[in-house]
Order: C-alpha cells, then structure tokens, then sequence
C-alpha cells in the first residue's frame, strides 16, 4: 500500500440529516499507519474541523456522526461502483470487516485489533477498495446494525 503525508486532510462528517466538509485541525501525521496508531489510545469524541464552505473552525461532537470519512476529494465519484471483500486488497494488520449502517450502507475494511475498538463509542477503519475516495473512516457505533468478521489479515513478512 502506498503512504503519502497527509498534511491539511480533507474530512466529510456525515450526521443523517446533514453533511459537513472540511478540513482536519490536528497535528499532522505522515502516514495513515501512524494515524492509526495514535488513535488507538484515546477515543474521538471531538474533532476540530475548518469548514470547507466558511473557513471557520468548529469543534465538531463526534456521537451524533453517522461517520468521518477521511477522503481523497470532496466531490467524490458518484458513479463509483463500491469493491467489496477485495481479494487483492492492501497487507495490513487487523480484522477484516464488513459493516453496515442504519441507511443500509455497506462499508468493508481493515479495524487495528485491539482493546479501543471495544470500548471506545467509535473506531478507525481503513477501506480495502482501492479505487474509494475514502482513506480511512472513523464509524460511530451507534450508526450500525451490523458488522461481521471477514477474516484476519497477518502482516506477511
């Protein structure tokens, strides 16, 4: 899998009723992996986030958010046809799966194992279809009906 600096990441928050676009105000991460790393150790009940359309920062409450959706570009690609359960998807270490939420969304992905995603209101997922414009999605629980385990994906070394 490719890593890029992330640097002014472009973020959509999407609550049901509304959609806020913007960028993340945090610290900057140079890699996805990193990102995940220190994610693991706190949960995301707020973020800071510039909005795209009146460049003012909001702090942003993270439980009434469907998802965050870390993405390649705003205007995403409509007509894109959503890879699931990608059998050349990306190595990375974690637990395959598939979750989908109460709008019937489905939404395939690698989750870090570990303690956070169990107890923290939300977690990280990162996308197995290449082509999505989603980097990474932090999902909140309470959006889902389901999510099931595909598999475990060893880092092969």
């Amino acid at each position: 899998m490719e890593t890029k600096p992330l640097g002014e990441q472009k973020i959509v928050i999407q609550f049901g009723t509304h959609t806020l676009k913007g960028y993340l105000e945090t610290p900057a991460w140079t890699t996805l992996e990193e990102l995940l790393r220190s994610a693991t150790s706190r949960t995301l009940e707020t973020i800071r986030v510039r909005n795209v359309d009146s460049g003012i920062v909001e702090e942003v409450y993270t439980r009434d958010a469907k998802a965050i959706f870390y993405v390649n570009s705003f205007e995403g690609d409509a007509k894109h046809d959503t890879l699931h359960f990608y059998a050349s998807a990306p190595i990375i270490h974690g637990v395959w799966m598939r979750f989908q939420f109460k709008d019937g969304e489905v939404l395939e992905g690698i989750v870090h194992n570990s303690i956070r995603y169990l107890l923290d209101p939300g977690f990280f997922v990162l996308p197995t279809d290449p082509e999505s414009n989603n980097q990474l999605v932090y999902v909140l629980k309470e959006a889902l009906v389901d999510h099931r385990v595909l598999g475990m994906r060893p880092l092969k070394v």
